[in-house]
């Protein structure tokens, strides 16, 4: 009773703490279709959170639902401590950047960032220091005059952004912003929105499919799949310990590599025969997880990301045949055949790996993960 007890004021402070809560949030539209399913979330003051997955798990449905652009279908948002299912989007004291630019083309960027306060009737001397002021953190001072179809992506993009600054939201939802730039200008927003965030100090959700961008820019990672949470944590905590085979192989790049093996008190057996001793914890995470005390034989998925291979010849080590050798400049992505299974590893290029060429190779075992092969869940 004591420890329920405990355990519900833990909850009560975090949730008098969040700015946003998301509670048993659920979505269903009206063909029957569920895109979200039990969402909790507890969202705290200037976070910057990013929901990331594949196209379809959700991630924009919530976004919107925290919105108001979707109708909540049954759980509870509150925002600044405020049941707001039913508070109109205006009210909610957010502002959105979209994944289309959805500017005025026949708008000057002054016109398109003051067009919100206008509607509002803010005073023009107001909404002239509010538009100077974000275009000066945005560096847009010399576009002010100019029409969207004069700019390039970027600057549009930034032209967006303003005009969600110059309402002094509390919180700002980002849908996919950068979707529709060329790879060298994603990188260099992606930095532009990390140190506005930091100058703003406002609390940012921000949706993406791109898990490069979500490991570079959240404080907190939302990773879903299917309408359901896979994991929160942070970029460290959800690369170093993914709770399952999904999270494993969606962060992360080159992916890691998962090989299904036979195991048996405590030996592990790759699909080329290399047999693994496994070191006390794995061996004990096995018997706690399995609630086996004899270390049955059974097949597992070995998990091993590709910076975590090494080249070197040891009493450790194995022959891996190169069956592709991707050169990346400053390292090689190679494939290893095994058997039927193909394993990538990270070498540095100190020097050339030809294809078809076998080389010595072996694990590091302290970085190296166990899952069940029915549930997909983290052993250890």
């Amino acid at each position: 009773m004591k420890e329920v007890k405990e355990v519900n004021q833990i909850v009560e402070k975090e949730e008098e703490t969040s700015f946003i809560s998301l509670r048993h949030i659920n979505k269903i539209y009206d063909n029957k279709v569920q895109a979200v399913f039990d969402f909790n979330l507890e969202i705290k003051p200037y976070e910057f959170i990013v929901f990331v997955g594949p196209s379809g798990c959700g991630k924009s449905t919530t976004l919107r639902m925290i919105a108001g652009l979707e109708e909540i279908t049954s759980g509870e948002l509150y925002i600044n401590g405020v049941l707001s299912n039913h508070v109109p989007p205006k009210d909610r004291d957010i502002a959105m950047v979209f994944q289309s630019y959805a500017l005025y083309p026949h708008m000057t960027v002054y016109e398109n960032m003051a067009y919100g306060l206008k509607i509002k009737r803010i005073p023009e001397e107001e909404i002239r220091k509010r538009v100077l002021r974000a275009a000066k953190i945005l560096k847009l001072g010399e576009y002010l005059d100019r029409k969207p179809g004069q700019l390039s992506g970027g600057q549009c993009q930034r032209v967006a952004l303003g005009r969600a600054i110059v309402r002094n939201a509390k919180a700002f939802l980002m849908d996919e912003p950068l979707s529709n730039l060329d790879a060298k200008l994603r990188v260099q927003m992606r930095g532009e929105l990390a140190k506005l965030h930091k100058r703003l100090k406002a609390t940012t959700i921000y949706v993406t499919h791109d898990q490069i961008e979500a490991m570079t820019m959240a404080s907190r990672i939302v990773i879903m799949k299917d309408g359901r949470i896979q994991q929160i944590g942070t970029p460290e905590e959800i690369y170093s310990n993914p709770n399952n085979l999904f999270v494993a192989t969606f962060i992360g790049s080159p992916a890691m590599n998962i090989l299904k093996c036979k195991y048996h008190k405590g030996i592990l057996t790759l699909p080329n025969g290399f047999e693994i001793k496994l070191k006390k914890p794995f061996i004990d995470a096995c018997k706690t997880y399995y609630n086996d005390k004899d270390d049955s034989e059974r097949e597992i998925y070995f998990g091993i990301r590709p910076e975590c291979i090494l080249e070197e010849k040891s009493a450790h080590s194995f022959k891996g045949k190169i069956v592709v050798a991707e050169l990346l400049g400053h390292e090689y992505y190679i494939h290893i055949a095994m058997q039927d299974q193909i394993m990538i590893a990270k070498l540095p290029s100190t020097k050339e790996i030809k294809v078809g060429e076998e080389i010595d190779l072996s694990f590091n075992l302290d970085k190296m993960h166990l899952f069940d092969v029915e549930t997909t869940k983290r052993i250890l």
